[in-house]
């Protein structure tokens, strides 16, 4: 991994949030034959692209480009150099990916900045809350590189169509997006805004307007659902804490302390909902019946990221910095270490067949995605996809 060096010019704190339709410019695919089969979707976070791998074949079938947007604030690219007013980088860096219950639509996050390391990157900011002195620190193994400067970002959600891969609607925002996932009906997207007083904006999926926003904590990242969709669950990284939102009445119901670092909340086995802390390098357990931290497990790792395979009863962590993916077999209230998976250098996003026989992982170091055979506990095979892969999801015709 790389240092991450973020140079950003501060602009209004009054920012107004701004929602925009683009038909289809500079959206576009290298096959534009639908996709009709079982398919894996890959985020390219550098490539500006989404890799869709057929999974009969375990080839990419079809390649979707992003576009040509352009990640920069104040005329400032996210590196640092000045763009003078062209459009020299071209890529808002997609990130995350979520799918619509009725398989119609993908939500692409694009925060407008590269997070390199991503799942590893720990937030600061200065402790009055004010939009200025924010910090972002990102560990690489060796090395710490800090920088600290004014931040006023301005993200987006693409939504496309799952199908054909055609933009259906871009939605600008007047924060930095980490995820934007469905809800359970299919009738809303939520969306996390990575800010000092952080921000949940709910949108309707059938005219994309704003219909509800809600403050949360500092630097809220990772947000899901719990399995009967009644309830949100939001991980604020500085503020360390998760935000329990109920999802009819987008009111705040909890708020539960899990230390800070806190990144991602990722749905659990039998009720329950894994949160992944960075700088404690732990995995909490929280019982989404009555929102109590019931038990936390020392994984000795930075995590990045947590996922269930409720068909084998196993929790899978990946492991960045190592190329491993580690698995815990959950036994009545215990976690029992299993062992790991040797797979590619910055492992990053897992998801799992529904049979549970077979995971796949992003390696955003050596752009490829790993087959894990889940049965052996071994690599198979990988897939060579876009620059830096961050995101999947699977969608089953």
């Amino acid at each position: 991994m790389k240092n991450l060096n973020i140079i950003i010019f501060g602009a209004a704190l009054g920012a107004i949030l701004l929602y925009s339709c683009t038909k289809n410019e500079g959206i576009n695919a290298s096959d534009t034959k639908p996709v009709t089969y079982d398919a894996l979707y890959v985020v390219n976070r550098a490539g500006n692209s989404l890799s869709v791998i057929n999974l009969t074949t375990d080839k990419v079938q079809k390649t979707i480009n992003l576009g040509a947007v352009t990640s920069m604030m104040g005329g400032t690219m996210m590196d640092g150099s000045m763009m003078n007013g062209s459009t020299a980088n071209n890529n808002s860096w997609p990130f995350h990916i979520s799918l619509s219950p009725d398989k119609s639509k993908l939500a692409i996050t694009e925060p407008g900045m590269d997070f390199k390391g991503g799942y590893e990157m720990m937030q600061a900011t200065t402790s009055n809350g004010d939009m200025g002195g924010m910090m972002y620190q990102h560990y690489n193994g060796n090395s710490t590189t800090i920088t600290t400067d004014l931040v006023q970002m301005q993200g987006k959600i693409l939504i496309l169509d799952a199908i054909t891969g055609d933009l259906l609607k871009e939605i600008s925002l007047e924060g930095m997006p980490y995820d934007a996932i469905f809800s359970a009906d299919g009738k809303e997207i939520w969306t996390t805004l990575m800010m000092p007083v952080g921000k949940v904006n709910v949108f309707s999926v059938d005219s994309y307007n704003l219909i509800n926003s809600v403050t949360v904590g500092n630097m809220p990242a990772g947000i899901t659902f719990s399995d009967d969709g009644k309830k949100i669950f939001i991980a604020n990284g500085m503020s360390g804490s998760v935000t329990v939102i109920d999802a009819i009445t987008k009111l705040i119901t909890d708020t539960i302390n899990t230390g800070q670092g806190t990144i991602g909340a990722f749905p659990g086995m039998h009720g329950m909902m894994y949160i992944d802390n960075e700088k404690n390098h732990s995995i909490g357990i929280v019982n989404t019946m009555n929102n109590i931290l019931s038990d936390s497990i020392q994984i000795g790792f930075t995590p990045g990221m947590v996922s269930r395979n409720s068909m084998m009863s196993q929790l899978w962590v990946s492991d960045p910095l190592s190329a491993k993916i580690h698995y815990w077999f959950q036994n009545g209230n215990a976690y029992n270490y299993g062992g790991s998976v040797n797979v590619g250098s910055g492992a990053g996003a897992m998801t799992f067949s529904k049979d549970g026989n077979t995971c796949y992982v992003t390696n955003q170091d050596e752009n490829s995605v790993s087959v894990v055979d889940v049965v052996g506990f071994k690599e198979v095979m990988k897939v060579s996809v876009g620059e830096k892969p961050g995101g999947l999801i699977i969608r089953y015709k």
